[in-house]
């Protein structure tokens, strides 16, 4: 099973982006916080950033209508992996892919609207 579900706020307003084939993508940038306290009873403090895309009309355009940057999400996507390579050095990148009725994103800042809602689930 290939699963990854994450609760965070969006670094950057989505961009969307329009493929070859005629279909749209938006691609966001996802921060995740964890807090904890060391040994010494400091507070700390870690922020790991998530690369994800967004594919089927009725997500892409929920998020373009309802999205911006510091927004609240809950996503169910899957792991995905590009390899590139850069001045000669082969490099892997991850990203969490939502794409099909497997996969969700859920707004948690606000009830986005009836439309919205419907179209996010399709």
């Amino acid at each position: 099973m290939n699963r990854v579900e994450l609760i965070g706020r969006l670094g950057d307003n989505p961009l969307m982006r329009d493929m070859k084939n005629g279909e749209r993508v938006c691609v966001m940038r996802l921060a995740t916080s964890e807090s904890w306290k060391d040994a010494n009873g400091e507070r700390k403090e870690r922020t790991t950033w998530h690369t994800v895309e967004v594919f089927g009309k009725g997500k892409v355009n929920a998020i373009e209508k309802s999205l911006k940057k510091g927004s609240l999400v809950h996503i169910d996507g899957q792991l995905r992996y590009d390899e590139f390579e850069t001045d000669g050095i082969k490099q892997i990148r991850a990203k969490i892919t939502i794409s099909g009725p497997k996969h969700q994103i859920i707004f948690l800042d606000k009830k986005p609207t009836e439309q919205a809602h419907e179209e996010a689930n399709d």
